[in-house]
């Protein structure tokens, strides 16, 4: 069996595509807001059906390289990185209840930048933190997405 790295990865984000939108009805819908033209369920179906076409797309279009077998599609990878950004998104669902939104994605953003070879302290604070409040600004206050705070600021009132 032959297959390169892009087919392979292709093959598996689409099926993470279909399997992703097959449970996306299992998301809860607020009291009317079956008809509503944006609801929870909006958001994910688009990166469902997105993530689905490119994957597809990637995987039936001719390849950019030639043909490896399916070993030699992981040599070269930099597995380091992938498993400390791993760790680190475990990390960003532990503590994003208890840190709350703000300070637990702006730490996530500036330890994953670091990771992936980020060094100037300038662009690591000018990266996350803006975006992170803009992001935050958009959700909580222009679109009325109701963000906790977190337990660590209740807890200090």
């Amino acid at each position: 069996m032959t297959i390169n790295r892009d087919k392979f990865g292709a093959l598996l984000f689409l099926t993470l595509a279909l399997i992703y939108g097959y449970y996306i009805k299992d998301i809860p819908l607020l009291y009317g807001d079956e008809d509503a033209a944006f609801n929870a369920q909006t958001m994910p179906t688009a990166v469902a059906w997105l993530m689905g076409v490119v994957s597809f797309l990637q995987l039936v279009l001719p390849p950019r390289t030639e043909v490896h077998n399916l070993r030699d599609a992981f040599v070269g990878l930099q597995w380091r990185k992938v498993i400390l950004l791993s760790v680190l998104m475990i990390f960003y669902g532990l503590t994003i209840r208890y840190l709350g939104f703000i300070i637990s994605t702006s730490i996530f953003l500036l330890i994953g930048f670091m990771i992936l070879g980020e060094r100037r302290i300038k662009v690591l604070l000018g990266a996350s933190i803006p975006v992170v409040v803009v992001f935050w600004f958009l959700l909580a206050k222009l679109m009325g997405v109701y963000l906790a705070p977190g337990d660590l600021f209740q807890i200090f009132g």
